[in-house]
């Protein structure tokens, strides 16, 4: 976030020369980080510093202040990723957002010290949207098939609206049962580590550090029926969200793996900015939660009613994974369903669009075999409503 500066600087009499030419870019830029640093994360801190050493000193180093203008750094922008290849490394979006984010707070806070003209600089951020209805409804139908560490953050940023850094750094004394509260106090960041020239030490660690701004430090309540879900990952003294092995889980490593248990059930737009989102909209629907862990109706996500389309656009999506599973290859499976090798892998590529029976056969044949069984049934694809249609002569 660009923070705006209302420093004002006073000149000195009988000086000829205003204190912005007499400084480099270096210069204000250390001593921008200098009044940054005990107001902005630490985790920021570091980006913003690695940015400046990588990126921007070796053009801007020993450059006037007063060169680096609003019009030189859009300029610098365009040819960044340029400059960054021929000297070995690749400047990826995010990168290039950190060092246009780090010269706009340089450059105004170096035109506040010298009282002039402030340079408000924009850019435009992702917007990102809330869940469907349907996507929370699979989210916590996923949850409730799959306890881990991923899952459980996934829903307590869409119940309490936590941050990546706070889920890791949440403590399991911070969890009160009997009032089914969480106190957010604490953030976790992966920051350079000061002992990165040493021989065998990483280059960055994980640290947890207080919340400085106030106003973030909240007690939240989650929904009660999360309480034994919880209790699986409490270990007094301990993080909640750990990695394999009992180890600290960092912020990136918590959003990778979240992406990647989205990605295999086929929900590749699912990040914890939409779940945070949707918290902050008022749209995660605890009796959504409530209903799909006590397996009451309505039926993910149908609500009671078959909804064809739907079963057999999510049915397309999942056929290769559950062949894989079987270890057949296209042809083989072609062969057991009675349909052409053609038609099976127009299904599968999504190209062609599965018939009713043809639905029906596939879904047979997944649900039949062992291996795949259970996995069909976490998917949605054969949802209580279809069995209940199906079956004839039933009280």
């Amino acid at each position: 976030m660009t923070r705006t500066y209302e420093t004002t600087y006073k000149r000195k009499e009988g000086c000829c020369e205003s204190p912005k030419k007499q400084k480099t870019f270096r210069q204000a830029a250390e001593e921008y980080l200098a009044d940054a640093k005990g107001t902005i994360a630490s985790t920021t801190y570091d980006r913003y510093l690695d940015a400046l050493e990588r990126d921007v000193y070796p053009e801007y180093a020993d450059t006037p202040m007063e060169d680096v203008t609003k019009a030189e750094m859009n300029r610098f922008i365009k040819i960044a990723p340029d400059a960054a290849a021929k000297r070995g490394r690749y400047l990826t979006n995010s990168g290039l957002w950190v060092v246009k984010a780090v010269m706009n707070n340089v450059i105004n806070f170096a035109n506040a010290v010298a009282d002039s003209e402030k340079t408000k600089i924009s850019w435009d951020k992702k917007e990102y949207e809330e869940l469907t209805p349907g996507e929370l409804e699979m989210i916590c139908f996923k949850a409730k098939h799959h306890h881990c560490p991923e899952m459980l953050a996934a829903l307590l940023s869409i119940y309490c609206g936590m941050r990546t850094g706070e889920l890791c750094a949440l403590n399991s004394d911070d969890v009160n049962e009997m009032r089914n509260e969480i106190y957010i106090h604490e953030i976790a960041h992966r920051v350079r580590n000061p002992k990165r020239d040493e021989d065998g030490e990483k280059r960055t660690i994980v640290i947890i550090e207080e919340i400085s701004q106030k106003k973030q430090i909240r007690r939240v309540s989650y929904p009660p029926i999360l309480n034994e879900y919880i209790n699986e990952f409490r270990w007094k003294g301990r993080t909640l969200i750990r990695k394999k092995g009992d180890m600290q889980m960092d912020p990136r490593t918590l959003e990778n793996g979240l992406k990647r248990m989205m990605d295999v059930s086929h929900m590749d737009k699912i990040n914890f900015e939409r779940l945070r989102k949707t918290y902050m909209n008022g749209r995660a629907e605890e009796m959504v939660l409530r209903n799909i862990f006590l397996g009451i109706e309505p039926d993910v996500p149908y609500e009671g009613n078959i909804d064809v389309d739907w079963l057999k656009d999510e049915l397309g999506k999942d056929m290769a994974p559950l062949r894989m599973l079987l270890g057949l290859t296209p042809e083989e499976a072609a062969d057991v369903l009675g349909i052409s090798v053609g038609v099976y892998r127009q299904l599968e590529n999504g190209s062609r669009k599965a018939t009713w029976d043809q639905y029906m056969a596939i879904l047979f044949f997944y649900h039949y075999n062992m291996r795949t069984t259970n996995i069909v049934d976490n998917l949605g694809l054969y949802p209580d409503s279809l069995k209940s249609r199906i079956r004839i002569g039933e009280d």
